[in-house]
């Protein structure tokens, strides 16, 4: 019994020990953080999007305290905020700036109008269905099964009737869905001035009769957009595209839209 109260009070002891060094050590080598650190973050939307090219808001904020001219804004968070994160961290410039890019999505055809002649019963993501080259007829088409969606920290990407919808206000153009499609359809382009951004809304480069078997909405590259005098369409390999330079020349490029008979060339308005 004496040797069991004399091992219990031995390593009672020692446990005290090492936790009173714990505390201590814990005190010593504490890091304080800087409190402008939480007034950052509370500020900051948490989506942790990458956008800024950091791993995450908490990091963003920590480099941005620690070095306030690395702070170049937060896209999610819009102008106010980032004019109060500014402010905070002592920066005299303003960080208020336009878009120059938007993000698309380059096939725009619904439910109805890509071709389905089998039934896919596999994993609901577009990864999986594309590797077994299941759930539509069209190999360059949006197959409509959200994986761009799940990958979207801003809750910019909608889908309905299997097609891509993006919030242009909310989407912060951090490539994280560019990555989480198989199939490689979304793309940033130049921002126009007018609010109004005309795209090719479709990826296949198959001939006439191969597109027009497996979408209605499809490039057939009959070239009518690009005969427009002076036109900022152009054809090539297979696919109409716009030559984003003459962007700014809205005329002619609603004339060539208005001539394109499957309809594949869209606009997004802002």
């Amino acid at each position: 019994m004496g040797q069991v109260l004399a091992a219990t009070i031995i390593f009672g002891s020692i446990g005290l020990i090492f936790s009173l060094l714990l505390a201590f050590l814990n005190q010593k080598l504490k890091v304080t953080e800087d409190p402008r650190t939480k007034k950052i973050l509370d500020k900051l939307p948490g989506l942790n999007c990458g956008a800024c090219g950091f791993s995450s808001c908490r990091t963003y904020a920590q480099a941005a305290v620690k070095k306030p001219e690395i702070f170049q804004g937060c896209r999610p968070a819009g102008d106010d905020t980032n004019e109060k994160i500014a402010k905070l961290l002592g920066l005299q410039k303003s960080l208020k700036k336009e878009k120059k890019s938007i993000l698309i999505c380059n096939c725009q055809a619904e439910e109805g109008e890509k071709k389905i002649t089998s039934l896919y019963l596999g994993i609901k993501t577009c990864q999986a269905a594309h590797s077994t080259g299941g759930a539509l007829d069209c190999l360059y088409g949006c197959l409509g099964l959200g994986d761009c969606k799940e990958a979207c920290p801003a809750n910019a990407i909608t889908i309905k009737r299997k097609k891509v919808y993006i919030n242009q206000k909310k989407c912060v153009l951090c490539g994280k869905c560019i990555r989480a499609c198989p199939r490689r359809l979304f793309q940033v382009i130049p921002r126009q001035k007018d609010k109004r951004n005309y795209f090719i809304a479709c990826q296949n480069k198959d001939k006439l009769k191969e597109v027009k078997d497996v979408c209605s909405r499809g490039c057939i590259t009959c070239g009518l957009c690009a005969r427009v005098e002076n036109s900022p369409y152009r054809i090539e390999e297979s696919l109409a595209r716009i030559d984003y330079k003459r962007a700014d020349q809205i005329k002619l490029l609603e004339e060539g839209k208005n001539k394109c008979p499957t309809k594949c060339i869209d606009v997004i308005r802002y």
